[in-house]
Order: C-alpha cells, then structure tokens, then sequence
C-alpha cells in the first residue's frame, strides 16, 4: 500500500464522516484495540530478523524507550506553554502522540530501496515504541487518576516495568507453543490458522491480566520465526506470510478509512491555536530523537537520521487511545490534537516521503 492510497482512504473517510458525523468514532476504537492491531502488529513483527536487530540494538532501543519519553515531554512541554492546554491535558496529549506508526512507515520501506540495517532500526522502532507509548499512555492516566502523587508515580513505574515484561515473557511462551504445534505440519492454512491463534491469545491475554498486549505479540511473532530458522522439524510455508500480508492490507483499508471517518473537523478549526502547537510540538520532537538522541548511537550516517526524521508519522493508534481517553482530562482537545497531527503527518508524507527518500544518499543497501 503506497501512502497516496493511504491518504485517499483518509481523504474518502472524511467525506463520509462529514454525511454521518460521529457514527464511526465508536467502531473505530474499538476495531483499532482490539480487531486489528494484533493482526497489524504480528504481521510487521514477522518480517523482523533477530540477527540485525541484535547488531543494531543501541539505535533501536534509543527511539523505542527514551525516544518515547523525549517525545511525550517535548509534545506535552511545547503545548502546554505554546498551545494553551492544561498540564494534564498536554501530558496526555504527549503520551498519545509518543509512537510513530509501523504500518505507514513499513509499507513505504517494502518498496523502497533502503539499507537493510536501517529498514530495521525503523520498524523495528515503529513496533516497539507503540508498546512503550500504551505502557506510557497507561501510566500516565494512572498517575493522574492517583493524583500524582510521588509514592503514586513510583508505583506505576515499576507497574510500567512489569507490564512490558509480562507481555514479552508471555508472548515468546505462546510463540513457542505455537512453534510446537506446528513441528512436522506442512499445510498452508493450518500454519496460518496456528500463527492467527498465537497472535490473538498472546494479546488477549496479556491485556487481561494487565500486561502489554503489544509485547506479547511481537515477541510471539519472533520467537515463531526463530525457532523457524533454527529447527529444521519447524518449517513455515512462504504462503502464510503471504496470508498475513493479505490480512493486514485488508485491515489497513478498513482502519485508514475509519480513522478519516471518525475526524469531526469543525472541532478542529475551534482549537486552533492547540491543533498548530501540537503539529509543530512533534516536528520538533521528531528532529531532537533524529539529530540528537541518535548522536549517541554509532555508524548512523546523517541521511539515515535523516531518514528516521522523515519515518514519524502517526496512524491509527494514537488515535485510538486518543478516543479511549477517559473523562479525567480535557478529552476533546486530547482527540482534536491527535486527529490533526495523524491526518497531517499521513497527508504531507504521501506528498513528499517517496521522493525525498529516493533524493537521499543512504550507502549499501545490504548493510
């Protein structure tokens, strides 16, 4: 899916929620939640190599754990102050906004030519941070709950810490179960139903014992593909990954759609002054983790900085946790932020995104 069919999926979204206004909101949350992020997340999950990750884990853990927290900060500090928010708001807001998407940012790296190396740096930041950005946005929502307390705040950090733990542990056991399943099995679609199951039973039940549902997914995903390379009595048949790829297209032109859908703008133009801090809160985040977070990472040439600035864009997530936001804060701007940076990042990015990637010079591409 290239991003011009993404933004045309937006762009068809918003006319029908003009027709309909708000009758989409709803469905979109919930589908986004609980329908096709797992599916989304396996399928981007699959493709990862543990090998290259392992060689490039500095640069990828940099953007997916203190690049979450800089970015939250940065977004929440900027429309705070700039924005007119109240604190609790822009912290929320921050938080929502923290992760990129891995959907738009893999689907435009499959069909461009990119190094290896930095293919995986980049969606493997996408998935991760999405899991560290629900961890966050939780935290967040429970500190305020708690009144942000110092005992409070302590206590939902190390909860924090759990969640993503427990959702790792859980996801790499069902992978391996699912991995036993399927020793000796060779038929396309019972592999394929296996590897739906894990997926679905990894996130379900993370998330309902409270641990990161995202985590276990991912970590399901990996731990079936390693076992896959390193067992010969475990062979995946090329088809299912074809059939997850047919999935989560399927699910992409449902969610771009829905996430136009559920755009009220009229609310946008009365948050002005929020909406134009917010855009330029997280252009500003997104050039500190590029240029300044990643000094601290070795062998990232600028064009790929570069690039990892250009790979910020927002989708379905961030606005399905904006939608969830409870009534503990201002949840109107909360959604209205969110709405304007994801429509705003997905519709310059299909302008712009193939053409400055294929200007820049990123050396080997099989490094």
């Amino acid at each position: 899916m290239k991003l011009w069919h993404i933004a045309a999926l937006v762009i068809a979204g918003l006319v029908v929620g003009e027709l309909a206004p708000g009758r989409l909101t709803e469905p979109f949350r919930a589908l986004t939640l609980y329908v096709f992020l797992p599916a989304l997340v396996f399928e981007a999950a699959w493709s990862l190599d543990l090998s290259v990750m392992r060689r490039h884990w500095r640069p990828i853990v940099l953007l997916a754990v203190p690049g979450v927290a800089v970015t939250a900060t940065v977004v929440a500090a900027i429309v705070h102050f700039a924005g007119g928010v109240d604190l609790a708001s822009a912290i929320v807001i921050g938080a929502v906004l923290s992760a990129t998407d891995p959907i738009a940012v893999v689907a435009v790296f499959r069909r461009l030519r990119v190094p290896r190396a930095l293919a995986t740096i980049v969606e493997s930041e996408s998935l991760l941070n999405d899991a560290v950005a629900i961890v966050l946005y939780r935290s967040v929502l429970a500190a305020i709950a708690a009144g942000a307390a110092a005992g409070s705040i302590g206590g939902v950090a190390l909860s924090a810490v759990a969640d993503s733990i427990g959702g790792l542990g859980i996801g790499v056991a069902i992978g391996a179960v699912a991995a036993l399943v399927l020793r000796g099995q060779s038929g396309l679609w019972l592999q394929s139903a296996v590897t739906f199951a894990a997926a679905y039973l990894a996130y379900a039940l993370t998330e309902r014992i409270g641990f990161s549902g995202i985590f276990a997914v991912i970590a399901c995903a990996v731990a079936i593909r390693e076992i896959d390379r390193q067992d010969e009595d475990v062979v995946i048949a090329g088809g299912v990954e074809r059939v997850w790829h047919v999935a989560g297209t399927s699910a992409n032109v449902v969610l771009f759609f829905l996430i136009g859908a559920a755009v009220e703008v009229g609310d946008l133009a009365t948050q002005w002054r929020a909406v134009l801090a917010t855009l330029l809160a997280v252009f500003i985040a997104r050039a500190i983790l590029a240029y300044g977070l990643l000094a601290f990472a070795p062998r990232m040439e600028r064009s790929w900085k570069t690039l990892v600035r250009l790979a910020g864009i927002r989708g379905a997530l961030s606005l399905a946790l904006a939608l969830a936001v409870p009534g503990l804060v201002d949840r109107n701007r909360v959604i209205d932020a969110a709405f304007a940076v994801v429509i705003g990042s997905i519709v310059s990015s299909a302008l712009t995104l193939d053409r400055r990637v294929t200007l820049l010079d990123l050396g080997d591409l099989s490094s």
